[in-house]
């Protein structure tokens, strides 16, 4: 049986978008939102839907409205063997990028709204004193 691009990702690497995906629509389920809005303030909003890894070893997510895809699996010109490409675009700096996402909107969400509210005019009276 010959292997395909997605049998060279560790199954570690798997297992860990497989939780970060249990955990976002967890909080999907509390937010009532999908994709979820992981973080916004007065000037940016990342939104996010699963993360799927696919058979020809791309990892696709759904990231403010339009798909992205990175190339996960490489393959060897020479030898043609496949391998999990381990540089900036791994799947676990991903990963890690948008638990802390999660964990940020999580700590938004528990605050109250008026809290919310003061960090949000501080963050945009602070950048108009930068602007004068």
């Amino acid at each position: 049986m010959e292997k395909k691009p997605i049998d060279f990702i560790k199954k570690s690497h798997i297992k860990a978008v497989d939780k970060f995906n249990e955990e976002l629509k967890a909080f999907s389920k509390e937010t009532g939102e999908w994709p979820v809005t992981l973080y916004e303030d007065a000037y940016t909003s990342f939104t996010l839907a699963d993360i799927v890894i696919s058979e020809d070893g791309q990892m696709f997510y759904l990231y403010d409205g339009k798909t992205e895809f990175e190339v996960i699996v490489r393959q060897d010109e020479e030898t043609g063997e496949y391998y999990e490409d381990e540089g900036m675009d791994s799947i676990m700096e991903y990963v890690k990028f948008w638990r802390a996402c999660l964990r940020r909107a999580k700590r938004y969400w528990a605050m109250d709204s008026e809290k919310l509210d003061a960090i949000q005019d501080g963050e945009i009276e602070d950048e108009d004193e930068e602007e004068d």
